[in-house]
């Protein structure tokens, strides 16, 4: 017998094995997919399960029959398991911090347009922000709009005024009271006039 012939006894003695097994475990998986995807029919025929429902429970068992599988297939050739865990649940967390985020951003950035089409309050306005959980209020008076923040001025109790930026997001989710402000500008009018005012610079 040759190397290469030994090599690749060796080889079909190691792994062999396990992927007959693996090649079992998909059988088996798809299998299991089969029969429980039938009866979910079979319930939603006779009107006992929504079809909808029936869509989502669907998803939902292939997707948990596919992770199962490839955990017990990591298993069969010696991969441990706890570490493909740990390594999964990090990754899992880095695109929950990214979607988090990256769903911030793209949210004001949408409510800002928002609040240019819909106008619930305008420049120089005076406006009451207050969650309706809360009894807490913040009141000022808008000065500034961008693709983030509005700020406010805002005046404390002992007649301290502060600049407050308040993402756009937020007004799309609390009560707003609005004062209209002697010289009042449409927000769109605004920006635009900021926009003329950046290019001249």
């Amino acid at each position: 017998m040759t190397a290469r012939e030994e090599r690749i006894a060796d080889l079909l003695q190691l792994y062999g094995p396990p992927m007959l097994q693996s090649l079992a475990a998909v059988v088996i998986a798809w299998l299991t997919f089969a029969l429980l995807s039938r009866g979910l029919t079979k319930l939603s025929n006779r009107g006992l399960l929504p079809t909808d429902l029936r869509r989502i429970l669907n998803a939902v068992i292939k997707w948990l029959i596919m992770i199962a599988l490839l955990l017990v297939v990591l298993g069969l050739f010696g991969i441990s398991v706890a570490s493909f865990w740990a390594a999964l649940s990090g990754v899992l967390v880095l695109l929950a911090i990214g979607f988090v985020a990256v769903w911030s951003l793209l949210s004001n950035l949408l409510c800002s347009v928002l609040l240019i089409i819909f106008a619930p309050f305008r420049i120089e306005d005076e406006i009451e922000v207050q969650d309706p959980a809360s009894p807490v209020t913040v009141r000022g008076k808008v000065l500034d709009i961008n693709l983030m923040f509005t700020t406010l001025r805002v005046t404390s109790e002992t007649e301290e005024e502060s600049l407050l930026r308040i993402p756009n997001n937020i007004f799309f989710q609390k009560y707003v009271r609005t004062w209209q402000g002697r010289h009042s500008q449409s927000i769109r009018s605004y920006m635009a006039g900021r926009s003329e005012t950046h290019k001249q610079d």
